[in-house]
């Protein structure tokens, strides 16, 4: 195969190119080889409105002259040499030559050739004495002559009313029906009934036509016409139908045509093929809904102005230009994409909401927790006597004893500081993550669909940890020092010591300082930038496997609750080890208590004396309450958003 590792002149160089790169694409057999450069010169050919014209001058033109003899053209296909076609274009000793400025007006007539051509060698091999074709070998040659620009339902229509058995036609039938009422919006009662009728008329109209359907020339003339401006036709039938407002018969096509259409006159046998592959209920009339039924809602191109070079609007800008394209819409109207059209309100407006519905979802989340919460810190933060006593025995024991000891209330110790933090840090965390994946996502403008690359989500989430941070920590030390005090009450007041009075908030604030408020920060880093890093990939990947799973256009409450709980499971699990260091840096050490200087003699002195199961102190209570919490979030800001 050819290759761009080679040392020729820069013309070799530039038809191996753009060669080897059109066979790549067109899926060629064989080792190929293409670098970027390749890609641009093929990309920049590509956006050209008239791509083929200059395809198919390279590749004839073999040895970059730029002009085309008759050894250039016959080497490439099968045509007949001695054709009329070739004395008319080459002249009848056969040396004159196609410039590339008269090549666009020769390659319409050569495509038509080649058609006429494989239409008679088809006839010699299979049709029948009298000049006709059967079925399957008539869409043989429609295949070869214009198959490359045909869209695949255009051949399963054709083959669904000329070839297949009534079974399949009927399959194929229905199919195409259902898929033209989807797209009408029609319910699905009525698309059953439409599915139904379309069935019925089509056996009707195979039973009136008796015997198998035999194809002549002139059937081909009128089917390569059709099928050569197959998207004008379609986008014909769409502006009649806008324009009547409904569906349109022959009589209106051929008036239609003759106005706003392809500039000339159909025939009627043309006209006919047109209503053969739309009328899929054999009513007489189609509509946009049924030609998409058949040639996919795709086919349809509607104009859209977009700014091109010096910023005019066109309709065929470089390949340079950011745009959405065929966007519905009037020319000059169409949108651009939302990001071409936001402005700086338009970008406050949504971060203002996003801010919104991030607190509301975080304050209903922590509350709805919190007693979970109080219980995995008091957990993360038990030491093994040296009797080898301990204050519980696991989580449910100490829910039970602060109940006892505390009552009810007693597990909502440090919710104040937990509710005026978790609004703004939760808000943080999601703006932060949402703003960032919209700037690391890209649109495909061909298909519309939202890309983003794994590493930048797993960035996206670690940020939206990090930024976090600047509201959680001091939330964390005030809220675990809450926590704690109250056990710290009990056990002095069991040892017969005197009992100090409870700190409030403020107090622990004050006494901390604003260094203060921050011990603890590193571990704090070191588990909220993991945890959102896995978590937010996780939870997007998890949110569409469900939505496909359960065959849904959209996610649901139930489905946003079971994405929370599978992305919270594993970001919850691997950072419960940076968790209990921080509870133990950021708690106030009761007497007899070992002390830490750091995280790193926190780790190292846990390891050492309480071993490696320390680290994941209270992780099933952990994973509760991340799990809860995070499937709340999200089910509630749904809720809200919606």
């Amino acid at each position: 195969g050819d290759t761009t590792n080679n040392n020729n002149s820069t013309d070799d160089e530039f038809h191996i190119r753009v060669k080897n790169t059109y066979n790549i694409l067109r899926k060629t057999t064989g080792y190929q080889q293409i670098k970027f450069h390749d890609y641009c010169i093929f990309h920049l050919i590509m956006a050209r409105p008239d791509p083929e014209v200059d395809i198919a001058m390279l590749i004839m033109d073999r040895s970059r002259k730029g002009y085309l003899t008759l050894e250039d053209v016959a080497q490439f296909g099968t045509m007949d040499i001695n054709s009329e076609f070739v004395r008319r274009h080459f002249g009848e000793d056969g040396r004159r030559v196609i410039r590339d400025f008269s090549f666009s007006e020769f390659l319409v007539d050569y495509t038509r050739e080649m058609g006429r051509q494989a239409f008679l060698k088809e006839l010699e091999t299979n049709g029948t004495p009298d000049g006709y074709l059967f079925p399957e070998d008539f869409i043989r040659v429609l295949k070869t002559s214009c198959g490359w620009r045909l869209p695949s339902g255009i051949i399963e229509r054709l083959e669904t009313r000329y070839c297949l058995e009534p079974v399949q036609a009927a399959e194929t039938t229905a199919l195409v029906s259902v898929a033209a009422e989807k797209l009408k919006g029609s319910s699905p009662e009525d698309a059953a009934k439409a599915t139904s009728l379309s069935i019925l008329q089509n056996m009707k109209w195979r039973s009136n036509r008796l015997g198998k359907k035999y194809f002549g020339y002139t059937d081909f003339l009128a089917f390569q016409e059709v099928l050569g401006q197959l998207s004008g036709i379609c986008n014909l039938i769409r502006d009649a139908c806008e324009i009547k407002n409904g569906p349109i018969s022959p009589d209106d096509f051929k008036v239609a045509n003759r106005a706003i259409g392809l500039g000339g006159k159909m025939s009627r046998r043309q006209v006919d093929v047109v209503f053969e592959l739309f009328d899929i209920d054999r009513d007489g009339f189609i509509s946009p809904a049924d030609a998409a039924g058949v040639t996919g809602a795709d086919f349809f191109q509607r104009l859209v102005a977009t700014p091109g070079r010096e910023g005019k609007l066109t309709f065929a800008p470089p390949p340079s230009a950011l745009h959405d394209v065929w966007k519905s819409g009037p020319a000059g109207d169409g949108e651009y994409g939302e990001e071409e059209k936001q402005g700086f309100l338009d970008h406050m407006k949504l971060a203002i909401q996003r801010f919104a519905l991030g607190s509301i979802a975080g304050g209903i989340g922590a509350a709805a927790v919190y007693p979970i919460d109080l219980v995995k810190t008091r957990m993360q933060n038990q030491r093994i006597g040296v009797d080898g006593k301990r204050l519980y025995n696991n989580s449910l024991d100490c829910f039970r004893k602060t109940i006892a000891s505390e009552g009810v209330l007693g597990l909502y110790r440090g919710l104040l500081p937990q509710m005026i933090g978790v609004a703004p840090e939760k808000a943080i965390k999601l703006t932060v993550n949402d703003m960032l994946r919209d700037a690391f996502t890209v649109k495909d403008v061909l298909t519309g669909e939202s890309k983003i690359h794994f590493p930048l989500e797993v960035l996206s989430g670690g940020c939206a940890g990090a930024c976090q941070v600047i509201v959680t920590n001091p939330l964390e030390i005030t809220k675990i020092r809450l926590q704690i005090q109250g056990e710290t009450l009990r056990l002095l007041a069991a040892a017969g010591k005197e009992v100090p009075a409870p700190k409030s908030v403020t107090a622990i604030a004050s006494e901390l300082g604003v260094v203060g408020l921050y011990k603890g920060a590193a571990a704090c880093l070191l588990r909220d930038v993991p945890f959102s890093a896995i978590y937010f990939p996780a939870y997007a990947y998890c949110k569409s496997w469900v939505v496909s799973q359960n065959g849904k256009s959209r996610a649901t409450g139930t489905d946003l609750l079971v994405a929370g709980a599978m992305a919270g499971v594993p970001a919850a699990f691997l950072t419960t080890p940076a968790d209990v260091i921080k509870t133990r840096l950021q708690v106030v050490s009761r007497e007899g208590e070992m002390t830490y200087s750091g995280l790193l003699d926190c780790a190292t002195k846990i390891l050492k004396y309480e071993g490696v199961n320390a680290f994941f102190k209270g992780s099933g209570i952990v994973l509760l309450n991340i799990v809860f919490r995070n499937s709340i979030d999200k089910a509630t800001t749904c809720t809200l958003n919606i």
